[in-house]
């Protein structure tokens, strides 16, 4: 079934302004996190260089750039994508919002761990994690440790 010109340009120009006035919303909603991504990101940067550098490792600036452009592409999409949600939803769940601060906290720690790493201060995930079951459930150390085990890829199962 063939549609007519006239029916495809009569829709066009009906769900033009409306898409117009969706992207004007969104692109409101982007501006701020893409600077807040941005600043992020480029503390990341520096940190890490820092961290490299103190640490005696080679720092080359094309893989340094490449690595933060490369992040920043994908949080440039990623802010894209939540502020067209958070905007779909009527900013009634703050999608934007919620989401972005989760990438700072992600960014965040990647910055603290890269000025504590040259003192031989190691964050891992599992440290967290024991402490945090020690904390919350009131389980001493040991315990935790037995809890929460290093599986060993290699090993052959018997």
């Amino acid at each position: 079934m063939r549609i007519s010109k006239s029916v495809v340009s009569i829709s066009a120009s009906l769900m033009t302004p409306i898409a117009i006035a969706f992207l004007q919303r969104s692109i409101i909603i982007m501006i701020p996190w893409l600077f807040t991504m941005t600043a992020v990101v480029l503390a990341d940067l520096v940190a890490g260089v820092r961290k490299a550098m103190k640490m005696g490792a080679h720092v080359s600036f094309s893989r340094a750039i490449r690595d933060t452009m490369g992040k920043l592409i994908v949080y440039v999409a990623f802010v894209f994508m939540v502020s067209m949600i958070d905007t779909a939803s009527g900013r009634e769940f703050s999608v934007a919002k919620w989401s972005c601060l989760l990438v700072c906290l992600i960014e965040g720690c990647s910055v603290v761990s890269n000025i504590l790493k040259p003192h031989g201060i190691d964050i891992s995930l599992k440290a967290i994690l024991e402490l945090f079951i020690q904390r919350k459930f009131h389980i001493n150390k040991n315990d935790s440790k037995i809890i929460i085990k290093k599986s060993d890829k290699n090993k052959p199962n018997n």
